[in-house]
C-alpha cells in the first residue's frame, strides 16, 4: 500500500515495510505513518484470506530519540493523528527486550537476559544426565548436545557475551569432572582429537570465534544475496568515520577502502555490540577483501575512491 512509507534502506531497490517468518509478522512504520491505516490494511487482508492476527500478541518497539520513545510510550500514541493504542497492544519500554525469530531486541537491552534462562536450563539437563553416570565419552556427548545444541542459535544471531562464555565454559568443566576443585587434564587438552591426546570435547571460544568469522564473511559478499543487516551495518560503522569531503563513502563497506575502522576508544564504544565484535574480529584474523579474480559485475560494485 502507498500509505506505508516504511524505510528506504541504501543500497536496496525495496523499501521495507514488512519481514514475514511463518506465523511471525514484523512491521516497520516511518515517523510519517499512521498505525490507524495499517490497522485497516491489515483488516482487509484479513477479511480477504480468512486469516486473523492475533493482537493480543502485538508488541511494538518505539525507534528513535529517547524522548520520542518516552513520548510513545506516556501517551500510546505513534502518530498526532492516531487515537491511544489498545490497551492489549504491548510498548515494550527501554531495557525490556522483545522476542523475535528466536532473537531479543529492544533499546538499551542488557545483553545477559537472553542468555539466563538457556544457561539455567543447561544446568539443569547436566544435574539430570549425571544420575545416569555417564563415561567421558559419554559426557561428551551430553556436553555437545546441550551446552552446544542450546547456545548455538542465540550465539548465531546476537553474539555470546564474554561472561556468559565464562559461565559456560566452568559449566562444562565442573559436569566434566565432577565439581572437582581440580581438573584432573585441563579443558585445552581435552578439545583436542583423540589422535592428539583429546576427547574432542565442544570448545564453546573456538565455536563461537568460527560464528564471528562467519558474520564477517557475510558482511563481505558483494553479490545479489548480500544481506539487508550487512547494508546497515555499513552506515553504522561508517558513523564513526571522521568528517571527510568525500561523503560518497558514508554507505560504502568500510572494509573495502583506505580507513581503518579502530578496534577501540569512546567513538568504537557507542557503536552495537555487534559492529564491536565484527570490527574486532575482522582485524584479528586480518580479514580484507582480496579476491584473485574479480568479474566485471563485482568491479563495477566496488568503490572507486579512498582505496
Amino acid at each position: 500500500s502507498n500509505k506505508l512509507a516504511g524505510y528506504n534502506i541504501p543500497g536496496l531497490t525495496d523499501k521495507i515495510i514488512v519481514n514475514l517468518y511463518a506465523d511471525d509478522t514484523m512491521i516497520f512504520l516511518s515517523k510519517t505513518d499512521r498505525y490507524g491505516d495499517l490497522e485497516e490494511i491489515l483488516s482487509r487482508w484479513c477479511t480477504a484470506s480468512g486469516a486473523k492476527f492475533n493482537l493480543e500478541k502485538t508488541e511494538i518497539i518505539p525507534i528513535g530519540s529517547k524522548t520520542h520513545r518516552d513520548r510513545i510510550l506516556q501517551t500510546r500514541i505513534i502518530h498526532p493523528l492516531d487515537p491511544p493504542l489498545d490497551d492489549n497492544i504491548k510498548v515494550a519500554p527501554d531495557g525490556h527486550p522483545i522476542r523475535s525469530l528466536g532473537a531479543w531486541i529492544g533499546n538499551k537491552t542488557n545483553d545477559l537476559t537472553p542468555w539466563e534462562p538457556i544457561l539455567n536450563n543447561i544446568n539443569t539437563a547436566f544435574k539430570r544426565w549425571n544420575k545416569g553416570h555417564p563415561t567421558l565419552e559419554g559426557k561428551r556427548l551430553i556436553v555437545q548436545m546441550m551446552a552446544g545444541g542450546m547456545t548455538q542459535f542465540l550465539a548465531k544471531v546476537q553474539g555470546m557475551p564474554k561472561s556468559i562464555k565464562s559461565a559456560l565454559i566452568k559449566m562444562i568443566r565442573n559436569f566434566i569432572w565432577n565439581d572437582a576443585h581440580t581438573s584432573p587434564i585441563n579443558l585445552e587438552q581435552m578439545y583436542k582429537t583423540k589422535e592428539e591426546g583429546g576427547i574432542n570435547l565442544l570448545d564453546i571460544k573456538s565455536r563461537n570465534e568460527a560464528i564471528e568469522i562467519v558474520w564477517v564473511k557475510s558482511y563481505l559478499d558483494l553479490s545479489e544475496s548480500r544481506p539487508t543487516w550487512a547494508l546497515l551495518m555499513d552506515i553504522i560503522i561508517n558513523s564513526i568515520r571522521p568528517r571527510t569531503n568525500n561523503n560518497e563513502t558514508k554507505n560504502t563497506n568500510p572494509l573495502l577502502t583506505s580507513w581503518s575502522p579502530p578496534t577501540k576508544g569512546n567513538k568504537v564504544s557507542s557503536l552495537p555490540r555487534a559492529a564491536q565484535t565484527l570490527l574486532k574480529t575482522a582485524r584479528k584474523h586480518n580479514i580484507s577483501f582480496a579476491p584473485i579474480k574479480i568479474s566485471k559485475d563485482m568491479k563495477k560494485k566496488l568503490p572507486a575512491w579512498n582505496h
